[in-house]
């Protein structure tokens, strides 16, 4: 690299073949960070294709009922791909007061796993925050746990000035 100026813009066509051996190269060198199964370079060259301009997804909710066919707990779960291999989320679980402390929480994330392996999800997770314990035993005991990477969120909230940064 020279001493030129850099410049900014949104990748062109031309230019996505070169993005996707970044991200290739990326994927392949972090992978001694984490403990999970190793792929080749080849392997992740095969699998990540030229990151697409959009992509979709789709919800999917899991939900428990009661004897009497009334719902009693839900599990709502985002699925998509971005370009990397198929991601899910499991955006919102809730069961009903009522109905706590009998499994149905644990229940309901072991049905979307289960459907996360069906449909090969290579990667799935969930947000909870500090403290909700009922809710974050529900998802370890459904096959989730901490992980090893550093999770920042970016809000879009007013500054001081009332202006968005």
């Amino acid at each position: 690299m020279t001493d030129d100026a850099i410049t900014y813009g949104v990748a062109s066509e031309g230019e996505l073949p070169q993005v996707r051996e970044f991200i290739t190269a990326l994927t392949y060198a972090e992978q001694e960070h984490y403990d999970h199964p190793k792929e080749t370079y080849q392997e992740i060259e095969e699998r990540i294709p030229i990151p697409p301009a959009t992509f979709t997804g789709r919800n999917i909710q899991f939900v428990a009922r009661s004897g009497t066919g009334d719902v009693v707990g839900c599990c709502w779960c985002v699925i998509f791909d971005p370009g990397t291999g198929l991601e899910a989320e499991i955006a919102e679980l809730y069961v009903r007061e009522d109905a706590r402390q009998r499994g149905v929480a644990t229940a309901l994330v072991r049905m979307a796993v289960d459907h996360f392996r069906r449909i090969g999800v290579m990667f799935a997770h969930v947000w909870t925050r500090e403290g909700n314990d009922p809710a974050r035993q529900a998802y370890e005991r459904g096959g989730f746990s901490p992980t090893e990477q550093l999770v920042l969120t970016w809000l879009p909230l007013p500054s001081e000035d009332g202006e968005g940064d």
